[in-house]
């Protein structure tokens, strides 16, 4: 029978390794589960009667071209870690782990990457560094956390904390779709309707008052509106487009995102909410990372890389140095770059002197999430009626204005 060389776990801390003679790898995995150990990686060594003394043979790497560029869905990823969670905390090994979701994974995208892990971990490779080749997959963030699980002989418990944590940001993420997703629709559905009224529709309607020596104000914008649209409604269109495709490629990090990003800062309503929304997403974070043992100069900047916002991300950034430089505390730090309301700022101070930074950031995600569920209520009552006001009103200036020569006409002949 073939020899097998393994990493195997004795407890939380104790990482022990050798080989083992098994018929097959399962077989080995079969083995050290009875002696009590948690199979980290097995990987066959020699077959029996080879000489110890040449080096093993090492497997062949996995054909993985292009796999690191791979994609998957949020929430296929989201269902990966909640299974290799329950997995785990039921005693079964990583690598049979990984065989087991692979059976059961619809995603072809995730399906491969999880084939790649698996290969990794066989080869003597760590869970966390197989996750590091794909950066699209698995974030820093992800990778840090299951380092940390690694280290602490928990994994099982820090991948259901992720797995928390990712559907309480697929949750918030979602809401604020569905908020902006009625008006936007309201939006486009105006804007289309008043373009093919002013292309197609108004110059033909127009004709009637061609005898007319004089038309009402209105009449004579709509009728000039009506005749550019008519004669520049290709340039129209893709003047449309361009403004789209300005807005929607905004490159994390680019000068056009961190001007945007700005200008939300500075609009009354937006401004509060955006702070809002980044403010409870760096708390949850921040806590769930320190929670975790995660040192506090890599919570951090993980926690800063997840804010949206750059403008926002860079003030960070400058707390962030005077921590690591200067030795501040963080709710000192915090209140120099007046982003955290006064509130936040004391809860945070008042976690780093009762030892509980943990819990005062949780609670403070946990106000600030019910603040942007609040302000979506108020959005969506107060959007939905003023964007159905203003559709209205430009339909009713077109109608009025088509109209108000034919009751001229009706009051001439009387």
């Amino acid at each position: 029978m073939p020899f097998y060389t393994y990493k195997a776990k004795s407890g939380p801390d104790k990482v022990l390794s050798g080989e083992i003679e098994a018929a097959s790898q399962d077989a080995a995995v079969e083995k050290l589960v009875e002696k009590g150990l948690t199979p980290v990686s097995v990987a066959e060594a020699y077959a029996a009667g080879e000489d110890r003394g040449h080096p093993a043979r090492s497997r062949p790497a996995p054909n993985d071209a292009g796999l690191t560029h791979i994609r998957a869905a949020s929430a296929d990823i989201d269902i990966f870690t909640r299974q290799i969670a329950s997995l785990i905390r039921a005693g079964v090994p990583v690598l049979r782990a990984l065989s087991i979701i692979v059976s059961q994974t619809e995603s072809k995208p995730l399906k491969a990457v999880v084939e790649d892990l698996s290969a990794q971990i066989r080869d003597g490779r760590m869970l966390s560094e197989s996750m590091s080749k794909y950066p699209n997959v698995f974030n820093g963030l992800y990778i840090s956390m299951i380092k940390a699980g690694e280290k602490g002989g928990a994994l099982d418990e820090v991948l259901y904390r992720l797995a928390d944590y990712r559907e309480k940001e697929d949750e918030l993420r979602r809401k604020i779709q569905a908020a902006a997703a009625y008006p936007l629709f309201v939006m486009a559905v105006g804007i289309v309707s008043v373009f093919v009224m002013l292309t197609f529709f108004l110059p033909k309607l127009m004709a009637i008052f061609t005898d007319m020596s004089q038309l009402p104000l209105p009449t004579r914008m709509l009728k000039q509106a009506s005749d550019f649209m008519s004669a520049n409604w290709i340039w129209a269109v893709i003047g449309l487009v361009f403004v789209a495709a300005v807005f929607s490629r905004s490159k994390p990090g680019g000068k056009k995102k961190m001007a945007f990003d700005a200008v939300k800062l500075h609009i009354p309503f937006i401004r509060r909410f955006v702070k809002n929304v980044e403010i409870s997403r760096f708390s949850r974070t921040l806590g769930l990372l320190f929670k975790n043992g995660i040192p506090v100069h890599e919570s951090l900047q993980l926690a800063t890389e997840t804010l949206d916002n750059e403008l926002l991300r860079s003030q960070l950034e400058s707390a962030r140095s005077d921590i690591l430089n200067k030795g501040q505390a963080l709710s000192a730090s915090l209140k120099k770059i007046n982003l955290f309301p006064v509130f936040a700022v004391n809860m945070i101070a008042v976690g780093e002197e009762s030892g509980k930074l943990e819990e005062s950031l949780a609670e403070i995600a946990s106000v600030y999430e019910r603040e942007v569920e609040q302000s979506i209520k108020i959005m969506t009552a107060l959007l939905e009626p003023v964007l159905i006001l203003a559709v209205g009103a430009v339909v009713g200036f077109i109608v009025f204005a088509m109209l108000l020569p034919i009751f001229s006409i009706g009051l001439g002949v009387k």
